[in-house]
C-alpha cells in the first residue's frame, strides 16, 4: 500500500488506478477494526457514498445501480444466513 501512496504522489498513478488503490486501503483499514466499528462505518459511509454517486449520475442509472446493488446485498445475507443454518 505504501508503493501505491508513492506513486500517486509522485503523479504516476493513473485515474484508473484509484479504484484498486481504494479497495486496497479499505481491506487494510478493515482488517484493523472490529466488527462493531465496521457496522459503523459501513452504516455511516454507506448513504454518504452512495448519495454523492446519484447526485452525479441520471435517473436511469441511478435505478439500474439501485437495484443492482438491492439485489447484490440480498444475495449477501442469504448466504450469509444459509451459512448460519449449517
Amino acid at each position: 500500500m505504501n508503493k501505491m501512496m508513492e506513486k500517486m504522489m509522485s503523479g504516476m498513478m493513473k485515474p484508473e488506478d484509484m479504484p484498486k488503490m481504494m479497495n486496497s486501503m479499505m481491506d487494510n483499514m478493515f482488517s484493523k477494526m472490529s466488527s462493531d466499528d465496521r457496522i459503523q462505518f459501513v452504516s455511516e459511509m454507506m448513504p454518504k457514498c452512495l448519495n454523492t454517486i446519484f447526485s452525479e449520475i441520471d435517473s436511469d442509472a441511478k435505478q439500474n445501480l439501485a437495484k443492482e446493488m438491492i439485489n447484490n446485498m440480498m444475495n449477501i445475507f442469504k448466504e450469509q444466513l444459509k451459512s448460519d443454518k449449517e
